[in-house]
């Protein structure tokens, strides 16, 4: 009110409107973050993943379970109290800075992840509350209730992979790519098999196997559910190789890999990755792989317990056979069947060892068409001082010209070359004569022979030496199994073939090629297989060499050394008796 005459009273209409704060409360497991567990909205609730007594890698915050705390009303929302309550309230753990009283600010909000650990191995369920109180006035208080329960501490979740082969004279191929680890992070319920997906060659220079698909990565695998790979340890073991194989020793070149140097015996290899975590829980895996030469036709030789022996093995080309009634035809056919007398038709040690002290003579070995991809590889040669074992091998046997319109044989055989052991079982004579030859028993004691020493070793005194028993395997197409093994390594009781003396060679086997004009005839677009004949093995069909043939190849050379010069065929029955 005035004194103003006209407008003693003036009325102004006032108009407001009242506000307050809303706290709304959601609890929150979102699988897009990882999270494990289940939520209820109304009421309010979190159920936890079981969860262990022991946990050493600590869980990632943002994978949490969490509770979302939003101010939908229009002015400031004051948090007064935030706390986990209840009998079981110690399992139950607020993460972050959790500081009360704390303001909110009008359409914010903040978010409150929980972690649920057990305090005791002897309680299995655990419950507790999340309390939260502010200023709202129609939820002054709102609650949140906690379950989790005791689970046992998981064994380790292992996956592997053969990640890197380094061949003798190529460059190492590596498959640790993420693209070779997509198929093995679910180890197969038999185990990893790697004999088609990784060659290995036999004179690999070493192989390297992994445990660990992402290194950087402790959650991928291998891995331990609780503690990733905090304290975990890793056990690589050989379980078993073919027959005559020396299982290689293992290095560790990092943590969860190892690193070997793979046999050179031809066949399939299983080993064991086993890993265990803090607690003592294992996990194995069985490992296998095969060590093969990828050619059309291999031929190992094995002389296992014999050091200081050195058996060589032969291949000779069907087109360098020339007497075909002669079972030797073609053995040491140096440098004689080809243009110009350059190519060989027998690949061997000697053979090999020729060229390589001729560089620029233009020897070779070229058995098929222009160029190498056909020509014969001695994979390995040993001369008595390593794995006992050698390894020929040849793609596309067919393109000899033998093997044009017919089947053809491929020869396989194997040369006494040389005996420098010094140990014997006591002294012998060789006479020559009807009483003792070169290579028989002579009164040696059990599975000994008399060899003879000195120059031609014909006649004269010698020692008695076990006789040498090598085993031929031969493998087709690639595989690790052999196609036949000469003599059979199944018979009871076994049969072994003995080589009496230096200079001795046994004609093993026959391998029958299909025709050229045969490759992808059959009604699938394959091939006829090619089938290995054991020579002198005896009508029954078992697989016993009754009538091994042998030959003598070779004059022995002077001394002790009891070795031969293989370059003369002197008879294909026993030499001597013409003395």
């Amino acid at each position: 009110m005035t004194n103003d005459e006209d407008h003693p009273t003036v009325h102004v209409p006032l108009l407001g409107e009242g506000s307050k704060p809303k706290m709304v409360v959601t609890p929150d497991c979102e699988a897009s973050r990882k999270c494990v567990g289940t939520v209820v909205l109304d009421p309010p609730s979190i159920a936890f993943a079981p969860e262990p007594f022991v946990r050493l890698l600590p869980l990632d915050a943002s994978t949490l379970p969490s509770v979302n705390v939003v101010n939908e009303g229009q002015v400031t929302l004051t948090i007064t109290r935030l706390e986990v309550t209840g009998a079981d309230a110690a399992a139950f753990k607020i993460i972050g800075n959790a500081a009360v009283p704390a303001d909110v600010d009008p359409q914010a909000g903040f978010n409150v992840p929980l972690q649920f650990k057990p305090f005791s191995e002897q309680q299995t369920d655990y419950a507790a509350d999340l309390v939260i109180e502010s200023d709202d006035p129609d939820a002054a208080s709102v609650t949140v209730h906690l379950t989790g329960a005791l689970r046992p501490n998981l064994p380790p979740v292992v996956c592997a992979n053969l990640i890197k082969v380094k061949p003798r004279l190529d460059s190492e191929q590596d498959f640790s790519s993420s693209t070779f680890w997509a198929p093995l992070l679910v180890p197969p319920v038999t185990g990893y098999d790697f004999s088609a997906s990784r060659q290995v060659d036999p004179d690999a220079e070493y192989v390297i196997v992994s445990a660990l698909s992402n290194p950087t990565d402790q959650t991928t695998c291998t891995t331990d559910p609780e503690d990733g790979r905090v304290q975990l340890t890793y056990a690589w073991h050989f379980d078993s190789g073919p027959p005559g194989a020396v299982l290689p020793a293992i290095s560790v070149p990092f943590a969860g890999g190892a690193r070997f140097v793979p046999s050179k015996v031809t066949g399939e290899y299983r080993l064991t990755l086993t890993v265990a975590d803090a607690q003592g829980h294992q996990t194995s895996v069985p490992i296998k792989f095969s060590v093969a030469v990828k050619q059309d036709l291999v031929a190992q030789l094995q002389w296992s317990g014999f050091a200081d022996v050195d058996l060589d093995v032969h291949l000779v080309r069907p087109s360098a056979v020339t007497a075909p009634a002669d079972p030797f035809s073609g053995a040491f056919d140096f440098f004689q069947s080809g243009a110009a007398g350059k190519t060989s038709g027998d690949v061997n040690g000697w053979a090999v060892l020729t060229q390589k002290n001729n560089p620029g003579a233009g020897y070779d070995f070229n058995w098929g068409s222009p160029g190498t991809s056909d020509d014969p590889r001695l994979n390995i040669d040993d001369t008595g001082s390593g794995a006992l074992l050698e390894n020929v091998s040849l793609n596309f046997p067919e393109n000899d010209p033998a093997c044009a319109t017919s089947r053809c044989n491929y020869k396989v055989l194997v040369h006494y070359f040389k005996d420098a052991r010094t140990s014997d079982q006591g002294g012998c004579l060789v006479d020559g004569g009807t009483g003792c030859h070169d290579g028989e028993a002579c009164g040696c004691p059990a599975e000994n022979r008399c060899v003879a020493a000195g120059l031609d070793a014909g006649v004269g005194s010698g020692r008695c030496l076990k006789a040498p028993r090598p085993v031929v395997r031969i493998f087709l197409k690639g595989s690790a199994v052999p196609a036949k093994t000469i003599p059979l390594d199944t018979l009871m009781p076994a049969d072994e073939l003995a080589m009496g003396a230096p200079c001795q060679m046994l004609y093993v086997a026959d391998v029958r090629w299909p025709a050229k004009n045969e490759v992808g005839t059959l009604p699938d677009g394959g091939t006829p297989p090619a089938t290995v004949i054991a020579i002198g093995e005896d009508d029954g069909g078992t697989g016993r060499i009754a009538s091994p043939v042998y030959g003598r190849f070779g004059r022995r050379q002077p001394g002790e050394i009891r070795a031969c010069s293989p370059d003369t065929m002197l008879s294909g029955r026993d030499w001597y008796t013409e003395q």
